[in-house]
């Protein structure tokens, strides 16, 4: 049985891991606590890809005194065990004299993989493993999903009116019809800033012409991903005159667009080669919005980890059909007038941090 001591301690690790949500990729969310005696000596976590990880950051706000010999550290993610952009971690406990570690998850990247784990026993630290696994897992989805199955973390949102359409019929123009509440845009910008993409397919950019920017919260700038097999996108969208990084797969080139351009070939499905694309840019997640043909897609292949799916008090009586997705939520909750569903595809705990 886990001591209950260790699961509050990893509680406060996944407490500080969440507060890099929206800058530490493609790096995991790592947090960690120096504990001595039921008293918290000093915690950290890694902020931003490239700076220094968790350990790092904890021991450095600890100082340079001796730590106790029997000190626990706690740490949701293995200590790395190789030279990356920082030195390796296990290193640098072992030289520390940290005697006693509790890990939540082993890390499944192949340079590391349990080998910083063994480099600490080696050294006579005592390590507790797999405390708060689960939990500790969800937090980490995106970066165990791309490491572990070559792809990024999908997350398919939508927003549909209070009887099932995503935008009304007939249309007068080009541009969003606002179905959610501006309290629930403000949580959407930060769902965008949570994510390294978000992609869109071509309806959605002739019908709303979105800019699909993070500007009601701070955070990271998603890439911008569009569909447009056919090339019927408007060459004056925002997406593609307003300076920000756009990246456009399309089975007809568009010499006039300055920007990023990947072409299909023929009959190819154009999701595996976005994902496996995006994966090669090491980008960990995508957030997909629309619409409704691009959901339909993903959601007939069955090629999605979570879908949020926001329903608001409009009433549109006619219009483009929201998808389905069929069976029960693993969260439902009210945000100011709005009901937000929480789905995942895969079994395991679930927490939401709003």
């Amino acid at each position: 049985m886990t001591p209950p001591g260790h699961e509050h301690w990893m509680r406060r690790c996944l407490q500080l891991a969440r507060n890099a949500a929206t800058t530490s990729a493609p790096n995991p969310l790592v947090g960690t606590v120096l504990v001595h005696e039921g008293q918290l000596l000093a915690e950290g976590w890694h902020k931003v890809a490239g700076g220094p990880h968790a350990e790092v950051e904890c021991l450095r706000a600890f100082g340079d005194g001796g730590i106790p010999a029997d000190a626990i550290l706690y740490v949701n993610l293995e200590p790395c065990a190789h030279h990356g952009r920082t030195p390796p971690c296990a290193d640098l406990l072992i030289a520390r004299g940290v005697k006693h570690v509790v890990v939540g998850q082993r890390d499944p990247f192949p340079l590391v993989a349990g080998k910083g784990i063994a480099r600490m026993k080696d050294a006579g630290t005592e390590v507790v493993e797999g405390v708060l696994a689960d939990e500790c897992r969800w937090v980490q989805r995106r970066f165990l999903t791309s490491v572990e199955r070559g792809r990024p973390y999908i997350i398919l949102k939508w927003a549909r009116s209070q009887d099932g359409f995503l935008d009304r019929h007939p249309r007068a123009g080009r541009g969003v019809q606002r179905i959610s509440s501006p309290q629930t845009d403000v949580l959407v910008h930060r769902w965008r800033a949570e994510e390294q993409a978000i992609l869109v397919g071509s309806r959605t950019v002739v019908n709303d012409d979105p800019s699909l920017t993070v500007r009601h919260v701070d955070g990271r700038q998603p890439l911008r991903v569009v569909l447009d097999r056919q090339g019927i996108t408007p060459a004056e969208s925002t997406l593609y005159t307003d300076g920000r990084p756009t990246l456009l797969f399309t089975g007809t080139p568009r010499p006039a667009l300055d920007m990023e351009q990947v072409s299909l070939r023929g009959n190819e499905d154009p999701i595996d080669m976005i994902l496996a694309q995006l994966h090669a840019r090491s980008i960990r997640s995508v957030l997909v919005e629309g619409g409704a043909e691009l959901h339909g897609h993903f959601l007939r292949r069955g090629l999605w980890d979570e879908a949020r799916v926001i329903t608001g008090e409009a009433v549109f009586g006619s219009g483009t059909p929201a998808p389905e997705i069929g069976g029960t939520p693993v969260i439902s909750v009210m945000n100011s007038t709005d009901h937000i569903a929480l789905y995942k595809k895969d079994p395991g705990c679930c927490t939401w941090d709003w």
